[in-house]
């Protein structure tokens, strides 16, 4: 489950950005400061001219989130693509019917000509060509157009957006941002602050994830708590003859979950061990197992020690509790060993 989660995460990361930098108003800004500070911290960043815009071909129309960027500096999903007026993801141009060369209109509602109060301006597009980010979300609405070329549609020039790639301190970014006098006119977010409705729902999953597999441990657990159970039934006239020996009723409970929980840990760990060597070879001899309609088509595998210590805690834990369950039934009174020892006469 992390490794499907970590792939989906680094996947939109590698096309929204880490975080990004929003001027809230880039009429007459000077943002030469953005990139001293940029350059400063080594991130790897694409600035652009982002707008929501309307796309038509046709009687076919479609919102889009256009993003306005230059040529010579694209960002790094996008090295080695070549355009001069749009490039459109697979599923836009599925919706709209569009192919490589044909004509589209790119429309900007909220801007009007003074001429053609209520018309509103528009521009004529060729499909240079067709991606795919395998990012469902920047598929079905994202697209890319010539800086300069959104930016005469909308009547606004200067970049608005900086998407940073990479890791990097956020943090200190954001510090050195607010001794600047750009502070009041820049807004920094991460990418979980902007996707945070995502972030809590692989959070969720992961969490019921947990549930289920303390759940099945506990289901596990009972199994051999009622062998166990069974066994010490099995076993009580030898513990009465420890007890008759001269061993203490304390000593002879205590050994006895000293033993089952040393048996618990060697077990749990070779669980682990055999798991970690599983895992190993499916990430390195797996293939492509998934059918073509997933986009990860091999299992991808993510091992965190956080995993790896809850995948021993859990049941290590639990197979303490339900020993010391087991065991409570023999904390018996002199008495009852008596009882035992006058039947065995």
């Amino acid at each position: 489950m992390g490794g499907l989660q970590g792939k989906l995460i680094e996947r939109s990361k590698r096309v929204l950005g880490s975080a990004t930098l929003t001027l809230l108003n880039s009429e007459g800004v000077d943002t030469s400061k953005i990139d001293e500070l940029f350059l400063k911290h080594k991130i790897s960043s694409s600035a652009e001219r982002e707008v929501e815009l309307l796309l038509k071909n046709g009687n076919l129309v479609t919102p889009v989130i256009a993003h306005g960027v230059e040529l010579n500096h694209l960002p790094l999903f996008l090295k080695g693509q070549e355009f001069r007026d749009l490039l459109i993801p697979q599923d836009i141009a599925f919706k709209l019917n569009l192919s490589v060369g044909k004509q589209s209109r790119l429309i900007a509602p909220g801007t009007v000509d003074t001429v053609f109060e209520d018309i509103p301006r528009m521009a004529t597009l060729f499909v240079d060509g067709i991606i795919s980010t395998d990012v469902p979300e920047v598929d079905m609405y994202h697209i890319w157009v010539r800086s300069t070329l959104i930016q005469n549609l909308i009547k606004k020039h200067g970049n608005n957006k900086w998407r940073l790639y990479g890791d990097f301190d956020v943090d200190q970014l954001k510090a050195d941002f607010a001794s600047t006098p750009l502070a009041s006119q820049i807004q920094i977010k991460t990418w979980e602050e902007e996707n945070n409705t995502l972030v809590w729902a692989l959070r969720l999953e992961t969490m019921v994830m947990i549930f289920l597999f303390v759940a099945m441990t506990m289901l596990v657990a009972l199994c051999i708590t009622s062998g166990l159970l069974i066994f010490f039934d099995k076993i009580k006239k030898d513990l009465v003859s420890f007890w008759i020996l001269g061993s203490s009723k304390k000593k002879l409970t205590f050994s006895a979950f000293a033993f089952l929980n040393m048996m618990g840990f060697v077990t749990v760990g070779l669980g682990i061990v055999f798991a970690l060597v599983f895992l190993w070879g499916l990430d390195r001899f797996g293939g492509n197992i998934m059918p073509e309609v997933f986009i990860d088509r091999k299992i991808p595998i993510h091992i965190t020690m956080k995993g790896v210590f809850i995948s021993f805690g859990v049941p290590f834990l639990i197979s303490m509790i339900f020993s010391w369950l087991s065991l409570l039934q023999f904390k018996t009174e002199e008495e009852e060993l008596l009882e035992e020892i006058r039947t065995i006469g």
